[in-house]
């Protein structure tokens, strides 16, 4: 998880420009207004809400990639009991979608 201390008040503020049409742009200032916030607050909540949003994906692929090794037995699996045989499952499958 991104560490919410590493974007903490204290960090300086860098200048950055972006370009948005004009349309995001006018739902983006309307919203903000609404709250309360500049057009730069905003964006920089949803860039910190996009980085934690993708962090977690991210850990999850990595949780479900760690279930999932060594839960397949190749006993079962035949086809998958020497290199020559995989290559061989795969061309097979291949040919059969193609």
């Amino acid at each position: 998880m991104i560490s919410l201390q590493t974007l903490s008040k204290d960090d300086k503020a860098v200048r950055t420009q972006i370009t948005l049409t004009d349309t995001l742009k006018s739902h983006i200032e309307d919203i903000s207004k609404q709250r309360g916030e500049s057009l730069s607050e905003y964006l920089r909540k949803a860039a910190i809400i996009r980085l934690l949003l993708e962090r977690q994906e991210q850990e999850d692929l990595e949780k479900l990639a760690k279930r999932v090794v060594g839960s397949i037995s190749l006993k079962d699996h035949p086809e998958w009991s020497s290199k020559k045989k995989v290559y061989n499952w795969i061309r097979k499958i291949r040919e059969e979608k193609g």
